[in-house]
């Protein structure tokens, strides 16, 4: 739902619902939070979590040392700035059946799935009104360094009840696993991220598309049968793709989004059309690897790969979907907190 920036009503933690729904503003000076913001139309959340209990006022979230529980404090001046969110559902105690999967994705001591690397390559290839050259080779080798994060953190670590789970991504999931039982539990998301408007890859299709699977599925289509080939040959080789350090391409990127915004996505056709292709691979390297998520058979056509990876949607939720594209959660106020440095899991463990 839409909210005004100026909303700045701050209540206690003592208001909050075991299910509210946290999302925290960002820092523009540090370079990975301040890419997400950029490329969720300029917002000013960077980061999701979820409130679980009333007793110590503890949430949990996804961070890059994994799934964790952490208490929360108040404070005047410092720590973070948080909108709180919460269900049209919510009874007098809150979300439990949400709170419920949360906790357990805590007890399951999960790996941080995939780096911040990640969201923000899927970001800024959903991204609505994309501007800039959406196929410069910043942007190619970010998505060549996120199919390869994906596909090492999923190596990694596979079983019964794994997934990939970022921020925001992990807000969505402990929901939509909720809804499994009650419907109305889902959350809904107007006009996210995702979206990506009038934007046609290679301008082939007749109509547009809407999300990058969508994109990527109408070029499968219509390029008799080369993607395919090239696709499974690559497969088969499994000879790995000498890549950029990290560092390096967000900072490219960083500079790319900070020059001549007003530039319009251009015509494909002048681009070099070896990046083009090696984007097209990258973004199947990534279908590939979500799919393995439900199904890693080596006998799945491409087809079954794109329907897995749709079926991956709470990997597409961004922090600014939590704060301003729910239609069904009610914006109550913001907090000003801390969290204590320990891990709340243990806590966790001695209630079951």
């Amino acid at each position: 739902m839409e909210n005004s920036l100026t909303e700045n009503q701050y209540i206690n933690l003592d208001q909050l619902l075991p299910g509210d729904i946290l999302t925290f503003k960002g820092n523009p000076k540090d370079v990975l939070s301040g890419l997400i913001m950029k490329l969720t139309n300029g917002s000013d959340v960077s980061h999701g979590a979820i409130f679980v209990q009333k007793k110590d006022f503890v949430l949990a979230e996804s961070g890059e040392s994994g799934i964790h529980a952490h208490m929360m404090k108040m404070c005047t001046e410092g720590g973070s700035e948080v909108y709180v969110l919460r269900h049209k559902d919510a009874g007098t105690e809150g979300i439990l059946p949400a709170t419920d999967v949360a906790k357990q994705y805590v007890l399951r001591d999960l790996p941080y799935p995939f780096s911040d690397l990640v969201f923000l390559g899927l970001i800024l290839l959903f991204k609505n009104n994309a501007k800039k050259n959406l196929l410069s080779r910043a942007v190619v080798d970010l998505m060549c360094l996120v199919a390869a994060e994906l596909k090492t953190r999923i190596e990694e670590k596979k079983g019964p009840g794994f997934h990939t789970l970022v921020c925001s991504s992990y807000v969505y999931q402990c929901y939509l696993e909720a809804a499994e039982k009650q419907p109305n539990l889902k959350l809904e998301v107007k006009n996210g991220d995702i979206g990506y408007g009038e934007h046609r890859l290679l301008f082939r299709n007749a109509e547009p598309s809407n999300t990058l699977l969508d994109l990527f599925e109408d070029y499968v289509k219509q390029d008799n049968g080369e993607f395919k080939n090239r696709f499974f040959a690559r497969r088969k080789l499994k000879q790995a793709k000498k890549l950029r350090p990290v560092e390096d391409v967000l900072k490219d990127l960083d500079l790319e989004l900070s020059v001549k915004c007003e530039e319009n996505l251009p015509m494909l056709n002048s681009i070099d059309w070896e990046i083009v292709k090696d984007f097209i691979d990258a973004v199947g390297d990534i279908v590939e690897a979500v799919s393995s998520l439900i199904n890693d058979h080596d006998d799945l056509t491409l087809e079954e790969m794109i329907e897995n990876a749709r079926k991956q949607q709470a990997m597409f939720i961004t922090p600014n979907d939590l704060r301003y594209h729910l239609t069904n959660a009610n914006y109550i106020g913001m907090l000003r907190v801390t969290r204590d440095g320990s891990d709340y899991d243990q806590n966790f463990k001695t209630e079951t």
